[in-house]
């Protein structure tokens, strides 16, 4: 895990070493122990490396080949390194490390822009190849790491954090008023778009390549929904658990100390358990709880799944005091503002197991893998009554299709079911879209009063609502279940993973999220609904995989809320102060984001307070650079000297 930048000038005037390094260092969060430069004429590439695989001097990046002729800076982890490698140098390829780094390297060489399909990891890289005069860039196929650019008349730039591009001087620090629209209706930027005006996101599986100044992007991986309706329930069970295993066997690969997160539901119990098996040596887990209530304090799950699998346990308890000293870095490391106290929540996990470990496996992603969110279960079935403990599957009541399905599973020889349930799912219409926005999103801001008519008017008829439903309605199925996760994929789970990635960096940490292994994905999409989900359980095909492993009483949990943070209760409560003084400042005001007299009046329910005391928070950070708020930042403090109250040891 790592810190890249890299710069591309299409005039061929080299490029400045001094302004490369002043971007990399920005990034020292990432990668504290190495750093590294390389300056090749019109092109540069900057590294600060998180040493993890190989941590000798040999994993120093940027990193080249045997002749010099082509370069690699690498964020990220690549899972099959070993395998991989093995066949490289049965092919002749020689090594002068144990890295993965260098096994990208060579398969590039092999194999040119298509190495990323072999490639089974976590990932963000930028090669120049000098042979052909040629800039290539890779995400992931789910975008856990990042890579943003920045594509102007003669520069090209790229990084992992967006403040990386705007200490290139050419970069301007200018708000996108339509992204800032996205952000108010969904929480986030869609698509391309970053909260800054020329500054794009590459998509998560997509690469780029910039060859003699023409710059193209590519998509290189999607999953392909094609359900095998012969396999049985058992067959299914069995198929999994062992993908599954395997994941979590290959994330455990580190020469650094790794851990987990241990929240005590079910994704982050089950990862833990299956890492309890690979890694040698007693397993250290973290969590995190707070005193608001038991749906604030999952602390008893988690010691109970640590006792059960052996692990030692640590815990931390932060309170506001916590989260109004840690804002303002918390809001510089995410880049955008927040929607939530999410980050927080990550930060604080992240913090306590950064003092223990420097890897940390999570269990990120299963609720979009495996269909654990209600609004999935209320567009496909129309209830999510099954997320009540006290409620049975026959207490549920079910939509037609749902009960035709039924009736057909009984009713006959599988290719029967295999036609008919196909014909039966619902197709996509107006009615599915306009009842995924209820669940999920806030007003159109063409159409928020509480918004001011000059911000209303930048947005010349911009909407965020056909960029949003489109991965829901333009899926490649026809089943209304595995369209909403779909959606959750490609839309929601990147901002999850932007959180994640942004609070464990911030702390040197390494997050590593093997629900997320893309076979698993691969494969889930050849199980139909109906065997994901047995008798409507949410995620009941990892629960039945989960089964062997963790005490009952985890796997029939079905109150798990992920990363629960209070902070809406301490608004209300007065607890956060800072927040209704920022609001009032006339400075905040004068934004011309929301309607003055609003703020003035103090006229925004809690969320609305929230949001606009982060949009607000951001602007002074990254647009205004207002020194009275980027003096709070805390850069490289934040990983070792904040205080830490450790609960207890198991």
């Amino acid at each position: 895990m790592c810190g890249i930048v890299a710069a591309y000038r299409r005039s061929g005037e080299p490029v400045d070493s001094r302004v490369l390094a002043v971007m990399r260092d920005t990034l020292w969060h990432r990668g504290p122990d190495d750093e590294g430069l390389l300056v090749d004429g019109h092109v540069g590439l900057g590294h600060r490396r998180l040493s993890i695989v190989d941590l000798s001097p040999a994993g120093h990046q940027p990193m080249c080949n045997e002749d010099g002729t082509v370069w690699v800076t690498f964020n990220g982890e690549i899972y099959n390194y070993v395998e991989l490698a093995r066949g490289l140098k049965a092919r002749g390829h020689q090594f002068s490390s144990h890295t993965d780094t260098e096994v990208i390297l060579h398969l590039y060489e092999e194999e040119g822009e298509a190495c990323v399909r072999h490639l089974n990891g976590m990932f963000a890289f930028v090669i120049w190849d000098r042979r052909t005069n040629t800039l290539f860039a890779a995400r992931d196929r789910l975008g856990i790491k990042p890579l943003y650019y920045c594509d102007a008349a003669d520069w090209f730039l790229c990084a992992s954090e967006i403040k990386a591009l705007l200490a290139h001087p050419s970069v301007p620090a200018t708000p996108d008023h339509r992204a800032l629209a996205d952000y108010l209706f969904t929480g986030y930027a869609l698509g391309e778009k970053t909260m800054f005006a020329g500054i794009k996101q590459l998509p998560p599986a997509h690469y780029l390549t910039l060859r003699g100044g023409v710059l193209q992007v590519r998509e290189y991986w999607s999953p392909v929904y094609d359900y095998n309706w012969s396999r049985s329930q058992e067959q299914t069970i069995s198929e999994l658990g062992e993908l599954l295993d395997d994941a979590v066997r290959i994330h455990c690969r580190s020469d650094a100390a790794l851990g987990c997160h241990l929240s005590g539901g079910l994704d982050s119990s089950i990862v833990t358990a299956l890492a309890a098996r690979h890694r040698t040596g007693r397993l250290d887990t973290f969590s995190i709880r707070f005193d608001s209530g038991r749906f604030f304090d999952e602390s008893p799950h988690a010691r109970a799944v640590s006792q059960h699998v052996g692990t030692r346990h640590w815990e931390d308890h932060p309170d506001p005091d916590d989260l109004m000293t840690m804002y303002a870095t918390l809001a510089w490391h995410q880049d955008v503002p927040m929607p939530d106290a999410a980050g927080f929540s990550y930060f604080t996990a992240a913090r306590l197991a950064t003092r223990h470990v420097k890897v940390a496996l999570t269990g990120h992603g299963g609720d979009e893998a495996f269909a654990g969110y209600p609004a999935q279960f209320q567009v496909a079935f129309g209830s999510t009554a099954m997320f009540d403990l006290g409620a049975r599957p026959r207490d549920i009541p079910l939509g037609r299709v749902e009960r035709l399905r039924r009736l057909i599973r009984h009713a006959g020889p599988r290719g029967i079911l295999q036609a008919l349930a196909r014909r039966l799912a619902p197709a996509p219409t107006s009615d599915l879209g306009d009842l995924w926005i209820r669940l999920h999103c806030a007003l159109d801001p063409a159409a928020n009063p509480g918004l001011t008519r000059g911000f209303r008017s930048s947005l010349g008829g911009y909407t965020p609502r056909h960029g949003y439903l489109a991965p829901l309605l333009e899926a490649p199925t026809d089943q209304t279940l595995d369209r909403a996760m779909h959606h959750d994929l490609r839309v929601y789970l990147p901002y999850l993973l932007h959180d994640e990635d942004r609070a464990s960096m911030a702390v040197s940490l390494e997050s590593r999220v093997p629900l997320l292994d893309y076979r698993l994905i691969e494969f889930l999409a050849t199980v139909p609904p109906e065997q994901k989900v047995p008798e409507l359980v949410p995620k009941g095909l990892l629960r039945a995989v989960a089964r062997p492993l963790l005490p009952n009483t985890i796997v029939e949990r079905r109150d798990k809320t992920p990363f629960a943070s209070p902070e809406r209760l301490w608004l209300n409560a007065g607890r956060l102060p800072i927040i209704d003084s920022l609001l009032a400042e006339e400075q905040t005001l004068d934004r011309g984001v929301f309607e003055p007299d609003d703020l003035r009046r103090g006229a925004l329910d809690v969320q609305a307070r929230f949001t606009a005391f982060n949009i607000e928070l951001w602007f002074r950070l990254f647009i205004d650079r207002d020194p009275n708020w980027t003096g709070l930042v805390r850069r490289k403090e934040a990983r070792s000297k904040e205080p830490l109250r450790v609960a207890a040891a198991c």
